[in-house]
């Protein structure tokens, strides 16, 4: 009965695929004559659009259906596919009617009498499990519940060195943040695994989902490095949206480069919300009153303005609620005018055109309201000489300073955020002005805090955000990634790091139990059990404070296996790489060794904070490699 059962349902999937190709070729053959250029390019675009939302890769086009007890039958996927006659085959995951699939439970079925699951590798069905929620649904020969097996399946799969979605195995308290309203701001709070990141993901996919007007105004989301982008740059394209900008905040501020750090102190002063007015107040202190009149010539004429007037029209402007560059030419203009009255020119546009040349009344405007730069107004609020070069905890002034010039920049209808626990004021000033309607999503995990301005509570972040439509948090509970034990382990170090955290409840248990390994030399025990559990594991991470990467990344080269390199752009997914501590929030990876832990605790304000995100990170064995004392909650 079961294999039956898996045929009729392998049927349906083909019978899909085959209409998804039909609609393919339906759209390549739509033929365009529009009335002008420029309408013909754009309806070429859509088509083109259309057609690379159709195109899903290897990724299952089918994972499940849902039996209705008012006899509708739902099969839900990844994307809308319909027959010839425009009936649908397959739902797509974001559709209302897709809800109960995700939602329904044996507490409350939301009018469901089954939920079948398949596991799936591309076309072709491997397995189903039923949810029943009426018992004569139920063959005799099917077990009753097996809910998580298509979870657990998709959970064992090796990591390569990217995200995948989880839009077939989203869990019930996933899906309420994914479908949560769109307006207000939204944290996130998930502790390690809990599928934070790619709730954050979907969410995005799901508020553009028939949202022309956020489509218009745009979605941004922002990790906390490049590794990270790269790492989960397929997610949403495989959701069948493009049209998503991902940056780091770093990006947000262009033809900037950082060379030089900041000792930590500095980062905190630098990330204050006090260096708001400190740039306010600097660059108000530019302005100086005219100690005598305006002299100045426009052709062969002479007109003078007196300093009073000069200074008044001044400080009229200064009034005025607009960027500080646009008041310069307010009062620029108002100057003009102004001496223009006092004229016998007939011409206010030739005489204007005259003035603005003339030396004395440049001079003059220089006094009343210079012309400045954004980095010259940081440098001077800072006192950063311009031979040394910028550091990370520059760029919300330099982000700030330009706004207080020319105006906020670009906004956007809905910002996602990533590992936001660590955020400066400053730096969430820096998105609070890209999304003035306060829509936005922030992730993270207190617990996971590590830098000089990790939060203890998200209240704290809201604070800084614009809130008209309110905020609110969310929380995960659930851990998909790494096994029970890896958990369990690491949150002996919660009551000392983060003792508000809940911990993180795993849904399984692992194969094996974390292993710590006390050796004399460090970077060839380290090495050893990598090459080891490269044997087992598809990717394996060797995790470490800074100080000791080079030692690591020389050991391992020499070794002969891996990439013998620390983590970048193009060595993310090879069999062995080597970490920094600091740089893996966000990531995964089958096999973890983590090298002397007591160092890496002393790399980051937050230290014992940055030790759980490092012991967190795999999704199937730890290893702890050391020399010195491990923290007393860590000795097995």
């Amino acid at each position: 009965m079961a294999h039956d059962e898996l045929a009729k349902e392998q049927e349906l999937v083909t019978y899909a695929y085959e209409c998804l190709d039909a609609m393919r070729e339906r759209t390549r053959a739509l033929e365009i004559n529009a009335a002008d250029e420029v309408t013909q390019k754009d309806l070429e675009m859509a088509i083109a659009r259309r057609l690379a939302s159709m195109d899903i890769g290897l990724r299952p086009l089918v994972f499940g259906r849902i039996d209705e007890a008012a006899g509708e039958v739902w099969y839900v996927g990844r994307r809308h596919v319909e027959d010839g006659n425009a009936d649908p085959v397959v739902v797509e995951w974001r559709a209302p009617v897709a809800v109960p699939y995700y939602r329904a439970s044996a507490a409350d079925p939301m009018d469901l009498v089954r939920r079948r699951q398949f596991v799936a590798d591309a076309q072709t069905l491997l397995s189903m499990a039923d949810d029943v929620f009426d018992e004569s649904a139920v063959d005799g020969d099917q077990p009753r519940v097996r809910g998580l097996d298509a979870l657990l399946v998709e959970l064992e799969r090796s990591r390569t060195g990217e995200m995948l979605d989880i839009v077939s195995t989203i869990q019930v308290e996933q899906d309420e943040v994914i479908r949560s309203p769109q307006s207000g701001v939204l944290a996130v709070q998930g502790g390690p695994g809990t599928g934070k990141t790619a709730v954050g993901l979907h969410r995005a996919a799901y508020l553009l989902y028939g949202n022309d007007a956020l489509a218009r105004t745009g979605v941004l989301v922002v990790g906390p490095n490049r590794t990270f982008l790269r790492y989960i740059e397929h997610v949403l394209p495989s959701l069948g949206e493009e049209a998503v900008l991902q940056v780091t905040m770093a990006d947000l501020v262009p033809r900037v480069r950082v060379t030089a750090v900041d000792p930590s102190d500095v980062l905190r002063a630098k990330g204050d919300a006090s260096m708001a007015a400190v740039l306010r107040d600097a660059l108000a202190a530019k302005r100086r009153s005219l100690d005598v009149d305006i002299d100045a010539r426009a052709g062969v004429r002479t007109v003078r303005l007196g300093a009073d007037e000069a200074n008044g029209l001044g400080a009229q402007v200064a009034t005025r609620r607009m960027p500080y560059a646009s008041g310069r030419s307010t009062l620029r203009e108002l100057l003009v005018k102004a001496m223009f009255d006092r004229s016998t020119a007939d011409d206010p546009h030739a005489f204007g055109s005259l003035l603005r040349r003339d030396r004395a009344f440049v001079a003059a405007l220089d006094r009343l309201w210079p012309s400045v730069t954004a980095a010259a107004l940081v440098r001077g609020a800072t006192g950063r000489t311009a031979s040394r070069g910028w550091a990370e905890g520059d760029l919300p002034l330099l982000d700030e300073a330009e706004a207080l010039l020319h105006g906020p920049g670009r906004t956007y209808g809905h910002i996602v955020v990533d590992e936001a626990q660590d955020l400066s004021p400053m730096q969430l000033r820096m998105l609070a002005r890209r999304c003035p309607s306060g829509s936005m999503t922030i992730l993270g995990d207190v617990a996971q805090g590590i830098g000089v301005w990790a939060i203890d509570s998200w209240d704290e972040a809201f604070a800084h955000l614009p809130t008209p439509a309110g905020s609110r948090t969310q929380e995960l509970h659930m851990g998909y990634r790494s096994p029970a034990q890896v958990i369990d382990y690491a949150a002996r170090l919660l009551p000392e790091a983060a003792p508000q955290v809940r911990p993180t409840e795993s849904v399984r248990r692992g194969r094996t139990e974390p292993l710590v390994i006390a050796a004399d030399d460090l970077a060839a025990a380290a090495v050893a059990e990598a090459r080891r559990l490269s044997a087992e594991h598809g990717t394996v991470a060797v995790i470490a404070a800074t100080s000791m990467v080079g030692d690591l990344t020389r050991a391992l080269a020499h070794s002969g296996e891996g990439s013998g390199r620390l983590v970048g752009e193009d060595a993310l997914g090879e069999a062995i790489t080597v970490h920094a501590a600091p740089g893996v929030k966000g990531l995964e990876f089958d096999a973890v060794v983590v090298v002397e832990p007591a160092a890496i605790a002393e790399d980051a304000p937050r230290g014992l904070r940055l030790l759980y995100v490092a012991l967190t990170r795999p999704t199937r064995h730890l290893t702890v490699v050391h020399r010195a004392p491990l923290p007393r909650t860590l000795e097995l």
